[in-house]
């Protein structure tokens, strides 16, 4: 993007992530998130300690969007999952949350936010090498610039990198 004497390099990838991240964490904070129901349920196994994890966590999985009921003895049906994330049916997200409630990696609904959200974001968005067409990198700049702070990642990588026309002079050797 250019603006004025400066260009604005942006990482689509990255970009991405961070929306999708903070209009998770603000509909958490407004009282859940919303799901989106799956056409066809996603199963997944579990050993007895998982089982016990999504027990313990229900309310949590709930909370953030995801509907899932027990479907046998160690299968659970992932009915819905959070509407952020498009409807995207992976059962990945979901039982990477689980392994690390499981593992202790995460303790409760505030560091899942801090910690699995940002991943899931990750996992969500649109990677670097895919190409979005015109009217989808307008919308994707628009929705970053609309943040609290657009310019850097849930995970610290940063989402813009200006350069003004007189630090690409001088990368060329044309000012010293």
């Amino acid at each position: 993007m250019e603006q004025g004497n400066e260009l604005y390099f942006i990482d689509q990838h990255v970009a991405h992530e961070k929306v999708l991240y903070e209009r998770l964490t603000k509909a958490l904070k407004e009282g859940g998130a919303a799901s989106q129901l799956l056409l066809e349920p996603v199963t997944v196994t579990v050993t007895a300690r998982e089982k016990r994890v999504i027990e313990e966590n229900a309310e949590l999985f709930k909370n953030i969007g995801f509907d899932v009921e027990a479907f046998g003895r160690n299968t659970y049906a992932i009915r819905a999952v959070p509407f952020i994330f498009d409807g995207t049916a992976n059962p990945v997200f979901f039982m990477d949350i689980v392994d690390n409630l499981s593992d202790g990696n995460i303790r409760d609904g505030f560091e899942l936010k801090q910690d699995k959200i940002a991943t899931m974001s990750c996992k969500a968005a649109v990677k670097g090498n895919n190409v979005l067409s015109y009217a989808e990198a307008k919308a994707l700049i628009e929705d970053l610039l609309k943040l609290e702070n657009p310019f850097n990642c849930p995970h610290g990588r940063p989402t813009i990198i200006k350069m003004s026309k007189y630090e690409i002079e001088k990368k060329f050797k044309r000012i010293i």
